[in-house]
């Protein structure tokens, strides 16, 4: 009845043991397979060209120099922020400009009977 207790824990610490080696493995393979996309992703960004013109209005190159980060404040002026940000999303698609390309200063809801 010893030798099957002994056996039994000799099976469990060897499956541990084998779980353990598979588990580092696949770690070890999906770290070097990250390493290997994130450098291939960055020769696509090098190698990526220039995007092309859509119809979207011209924008002057002079208002492409904004500064790298605006400190202004939004005003919503009955508006709730929800809106303001399905709004803003809507000129960006609209305008192909990214949004971090856009400064918002003012949303204000506007009655039609004005």
């Amino acid at each position: 009845m010893e030798l099957e207790i002994i056996d039994g824990l000799k099976i469990a610490v060897y499956g541990f043991i084998t779980v353990f080696i598979v588990l580092a493995t696949l770690m070890l393979i999906i770290n070097v397979l990250g390493k290997i996309v994130a450098s291939l992703e960055k020769k696509e960004e090098v190698a990526a060209p220039a995007p092309v013109a859509s119809a979207a209005p011209a924008v002057e190159e002079e208002k492409l120099d904004l500064p790298v980060e605006y400190v202004g404040t939004l005003q919503l002026i009955d508006v709730d922020e929800k809106t303001a940000a399905c709004i803003m999303a809507i000129v960006s698609e609209q305008t192909q400009i990214p949004l971090e390309n856009l400064i918002f200063k003012r949303i204000e809801l506007i009655e039609e009977g004005e």
